[in-house]
């Protein structure tokens, strides 16, 4: 996968946001979401600004970050949502 961090991340969320819209969810009712990283040290400030950005001030889900060895195709975080319906 191509890009840093930052745009990484904002293409996992608009890839979120594309699913949650096909299948009649909301990004904004996002309840708790688990975050990958490859690089946890180097790369979980940038994450985290754009993950903030993502959600009106005040609006942040719970969320668990976790750093491991190697995501698919090279890629440098992994998202995943439980979002109410």
């Amino acid at each position: 996968m191509e890009g840093g961090i930052e745009p990484q991340t904002r293409q996992v969320i608009e890839n979120l946001r594309t699913v949650l819209a096909g299948s009649g969810g909301q990004w904004e009712r996002t309840v708790f979401a688990r975050v990958y990283l490859t690089e946890f040290v180097r790369d979980y400030p940038a994450m985290n600004a754009v993950w903030e950005e993502s959600f009106p001030p005040g609006g942040l889900p719970a969320r668990t970050c976790v750093g491991v060895t190697a995501l698919a195709v090279g890629a440098l975080v992994e998202i995943d949502l439980v979002v109410a319906l």
